[in-house]
């Protein structure tokens, strides 16, 4: 009898039910937008979120991103000094090589319409990439 009572199933240790959900994406950021600033353009596949924020800076600071795991996008937008190159005339990659250019500085993105210097990326989430696979900022393939 006593082994029947010590199995039964307790009421109280039943799962809880998940968090409702945020969204599709997660949880929805607002930004707030200084009022001489036209409304920031957001792809309706990539929406501002906490999540998707937090990422985005894990990141930019992720050295495995480059091919010999030394180089992140902080090595050359350094935030100390306002997201820019220390104001060399060539950024240097991850095997000692200089590049073409200095990395630009990173300044309200959200509003650019063209990246990199030659403007060849017309948004954000097409610029992501180049720097990673490009054979002297990154090496990563």
């Amino acid at each position: 009898m006593m082994a029947m009572v010590g199995c039964q199933h307790d009421p109280d240790d039943q799962p809880q039910p998940a968090p409702p959900a945020t969204g599709p994406f997660g949880t929805p950021l607002t930004v707030e937008i200084p009022a001489n600033f036209p409304q920031m353009p957001i792809p309706a596949d990539n929406p501002f979120t906490v999540e998707g924020v937090e990422l985005g800076r894990y990141l930019f600071y992720d050295e495995r991103l480059s091919g010999n795991n030394t180089q992140s996008c902080a090595s050359c937008h350094m935030p100390h000094l306002a997201f820019t190159d220390n104001g060399t005339r060539f950024s240097t990659g991850i095997d000692g090589i200089e590049g073409d250019r200095n990395a630009m500085a990173l300044v309200n993105l959200a509003w650019d319409t063209r990246f990199f210097w030659d403007g060849r990326a017309l948004t954000l989430e097409e610029q992501i990439l180049g720097p990673v696979v490009n054979p002297i900022e990154m090496h990563e393939t």
